[in-house]
């Protein structure tokens, strides 16, 4: 009988040594080990103010998208993933969201404003306004939102110079998507006001006249790209990652196709 409880120790001993050897090689958490991927953000040139901006995970969200029977750019219908629409202003040339495929969530309109939350991204939609009485009452949103420790700010067809006020509420932007060929309303003046407001990393101009946009009466890029001072080609696909954006505000021009 001795011998029996002896031996039942034994096996209770050894087995309390095996489990504080696998809990002690188990105190690292497993995610620990996890392959991390890079920190980047790709953008792609659709055209006019449509933009496919994927982060490093392949959340894609997709902006403005056009109706291709207005601009010719060589998108067709259902061909753009996207998990997240932003139209910045209700017009065929930004409120075609059939260009997209999947079930994307759709922010638009009035109900864009303010904070909102879709997929993961945080996305905060500021309400543009004009001070000009010429300008039309088209209702804008701006959004703002950040991937993979990048900040954008989207302006859509803003008309005015952002306001201080406004400025408060994008808050601070790493990459800037501006519109440089319209709407006609937005000055090169007013354009610099923004610039100055928002003190931007990257500006990507968008919304300027070329061989896809006839239909659409739009001023070129060339006489704004002229008086900037840094300016980068890019491919119309790149990427962006937050350790390697310009100390000075650059503008990142992509090839149309």
């Amino acid at each position: 009988m001795r011998r029996c409880i002896l031996f039942l120790l034994a096996i209770l001993l050894l087995a309390g040594c095996q489990h504080h050897r696998r809990h002690r090689e188990g105190q690292q958490p497993a995610q620990a080990h996890a392959p991390i991927g890079p920190r980047q953000v790709t953008i792609q040139y659709l055209g006019h103010t449509c933009f496919l901006i994927t982060s490093s995970l392949g959340l894609n969200i997709l902006t403005d998208p056009f109706n291709p029977s207005v601009l010719s750019y060589p998108v067709k219908p259902g061909s753009v993933p996207a998990d997240i629409i932003f139209v910045t202003h209700e017009d065929e040339t930004a409120n075609f969201t059939d260009l997209a495929s999947g079930s994307p969530v759709i922010l638009r309109s009035s109900m864009a404003s303010g904070v909102n939350r879709a997929n993961g991204v945080l996305i905060r939609g500021v309400r543009t306004s004009s001070e000009s009485f010429s300008s039309s009452t088209k209702l804008n949103i701006a959004y703002i939102w950040a991937m993979d420790g990048i900040r954008f700010c989207d302006l859509g067809a803003i008309e005015d110079a952002v306001t201080p006020t406004e400025a408060i509420n994008i808050g601070h932007v790493d990459v800037l998507f501006l519109p440089v060929g319209g709407p006609q309303d937005f000055t090169d003046e007013k354009r610099k006001i923004t610039v100055d407001r928002l003190q931007p990393k990257v500006i990507i101009p968008m919304m300027y006249s070329t061989a896809y946009s006839s239909k659409v009466p739009l001023r070129g890029l060339g006489e704004w790209l002229s008086r900037q001072s840094h300016v980068v080609r890019v491919p119309n696909q790149f990427i962006l990652k937050p350790k390697e954006l310009p100390d000075e505000p650059t503008v990142f021009v992509p090839a149309v196709r």
